[in-house]
């Protein structure tokens, strides 16, 4: 038996004995229980370590729609972490509603209490719905020029929120249901159309309330008379222009709009936001139903409007139609007061402040036009009037309220009542304490027109003299207890004004003291001493008094103004 032979190499061609001869350098063969490429999965090309197929499932158990990313997800999302998913987002769901429920009733409640505020600093009556109450409100928080970010008051936003107002008390529908028209044969006003409604059937507090928005919206009228919107945009998002900002025929260079404001429109696509405001105010005249006072008022409102567009002749006529409603009030008016020039009777047995409001009023237009002549009479007979009024009876002092904190709970949920509505101005004229500021107004105007109007150093000394006169009525006033603020800040400016007009009148007599002193230089320029004679010195000498209690009066009533401001700042809304 031949013996044993060691195995050989077997040569292959191309390939280097020493690799052949090297076992090391054969590639791995996979043993048999393992070479099953349906059930091993390689990790990673360089790792040929196996994987035991009882630990990850085949590929063909999968879903079909199932891929690497799903399965990692599904083997994140265990039953614990899907129990802590399913709870967490409960919670967020729930606390979100809370949330969201607490936001909800607190936004109402603020609403509710400013709501509340405001029906308590402007009143409006109860049988309005709340709607309309809603839009006159507003109408009137608008209206004050610390409720607004500009520092001044947003006419515009004022006169939609009346209009909106307005709508519903002249819908028979709505608020103004028992609402009727004017028989045939009434008042159409030329270029206004037919005249108001009778509201006679309505209650007191209703008409107050009605005359509020109809007198309001004429004042938002004046302040944006000639303004523009767009036809195109709705009525809430409206975007207001003033006429110098449009391009017209008659402003071909418009004023460029604000920085980051939108182009203004085109002069076709254009409309005025507002009616004229006679419009209102004779919807006011014209309306059965109205005071005497609410009438007198709109009457000489129009006439200010006329007066103001430079319509003087128009603007005398309605003064007079003022002053004949003023007149119908009066059981016998050829005793109290001439009709036609306005001046009133030394002998009146009765004088009622539509009268004097008239007659004030008709001069203060006589005298702003120049005719001095025919406004110097009704100012002394004003001023004779006042005077001659008898004094006003004391008023009992307010019921003490207990400070208590049930009682201001009590207080503020309880309805307040609506205010006693204001007097018809056909009652008697009393005189009261606060009166006198206005009898120092007349007294400004009496000075002025003597002074000006003065032909001789003896009117001039007159008019003087009622300066002076002037100025101490006004300092006169001593307000009672509680002090009334308004009052008060009345006599100051009249006595801010009186002082002012005084010093004006020193100025102009030194001056021509001065040039007097010039012609005839006196005993001292001719001797040659020279300096000053003593009347000038004197009429120096009294100015410089004047200009130093203005000045002082002047910062007094700038610092409260400014000590106001402040704190209408610091509230939430200012009335």
């Amino acid at each position: 038996m031949p013996p044993s032979r060691l195995p050989t190499c077997r040569l292959i061609p191309h390939t280097p004995p020493s690799r052949c001869c090297n076992p090391s350098s054969r590639p791995p063969t996979p043993r048999q229980f393992s070479h099953n490429s349906q059930l091993l999965l390689v990790v990673s090309p360089a790792s040929p370590r196996p994987q035991l197929p009882f630990l990850y499932p085949s590929s063909r158990r999968l879903h079909p729609r199932t891929r690497n990313g799903q399965w990692q997800l599904n083997r994140l999302l265990t039953t614990e972490r899907k129990k802590y998913i399913k709870d967490t987002a409960k919670l967020s769901v729930k606390f979100s509603i809370i949330f969201f429920a607490i936001s909800s009733l607190g936004t109402i409640a603020s609403l509710a209490i400013l709501s509340e505020q405001q029906e308590r600093a402007f009143p409006s009556p109860p049988e309005w719905s709340l709607i309309t109450k809603y839009y006159f409100r507003n109408g009137r928080w608008e209206e004050v020029a610390e409720n607004n970010q500009s520092g001044v008051p947003d006419w515009v936003k004022t006169y939609f929120q009346f209009m909106g107002a307005l709508d519903r008390l002249e819908d028979t529908s709505k608020d103004g249901a028992g609402l009727t028209e004017q028989e045939e044969g009434g008042i159409i006003v030329p270029g206004v159309g037919k005249a108001g409604f009778d509201i006679t059937g309505k209650s007191e507090e209703w008409r107050q309330g009605y005359y509020e928005v109809l007198i309001g919206m004429g004042r938002a009228a004046e302040h944006i008379d000639g303004w523009v919107v767009e036809k195109t945009t709705k009525r809430g998002h409206k975007l207001a222009w003033p006429p110098e900002h449009i391009k017209t025929a008659s402003n071909p260079k418009p004023r460029p709009p604000p920085p980051r404001a939108p182009d203004p429109p085109l002069e076709e696509n254009c409309e005025l936001i507002s009616k004229p405001p006679e419009t209102y105010y004779l919807k006011i005249l014209t309306t059965p139903g109205f005071t005497s006072h609410q009438r007198l008022t709109a009457a000489l409102s129009y006439a200010d409007w006329l007066a103001f567009k430079g319509l003087n002749e128009s603007a005398e006529e309605m003064y007079q139609w003022g002053l004949d409603i003023a007149c119908a009030g009066l059981p016998d008016p050829t005793n109290v007061v001439n009709g036609k020039t306005g001046v009133i009777f030394a002998s009146a047995p009765s004088v009622t402040p539509n009268v004097v409001l008239a007659a004030t009023t008709m001069a203060t237009h006589y005298a702003t036009t120049g005719d001095v002549a025919t406004a110097l009479p009704i100012f002394l007979s004003v001023l004779r009037a006042r005077r001659a009024a008898p004094p006003a009876p004391i008023a009992p002092p307010p019921p003490e309220v207990e400070s208590s904190i049930w009682n201001s709970i009590r207080q503020f949920v309880e309805t307040p009542s609506y205010p006693a509505l204001p007097p018809t101005g056909d009652e008697p004229l009393v005189r009261s304490p606060s009166d006198v500021c206005e009898e120092a107004t007349l007294m400004n105007f009496i000075s002025e027109i003597l002074f000006a109007t003065a032909s001789s150093d003896a009117q001039r000394s007159a008019g003087l003299s009622w300066a002076r006169e002037a100025v101490q009525t006004a300092k006169s006033y001593t307000p009672s207890e509680p002090v009334d603020q308004k009052a008060r800040r009345k006599c100051m400016e009249c006595e801010e004004a009186g002082l002012d007009n005084w010093s004006k009148m020193m100025g102009r007599l030194v001056k021509d003291a001065k040039a007097k002193a010039e012609k005839s230089p006196g005993w001292k320029g001719w001797i040659g001493l020279g300096g000053k004679s003593d009347e000038v010195e004197k009429l120096e000498s009294e100015e410089k008094d004047v200009l130093r209690r203005l000045e002082k009066v002047s910062d007094l009533i700038m610092k409260e103004k400014y000590e106001e401001a402040d704190r209408a700042a610091a509230r939430m809304f200012v009335i």
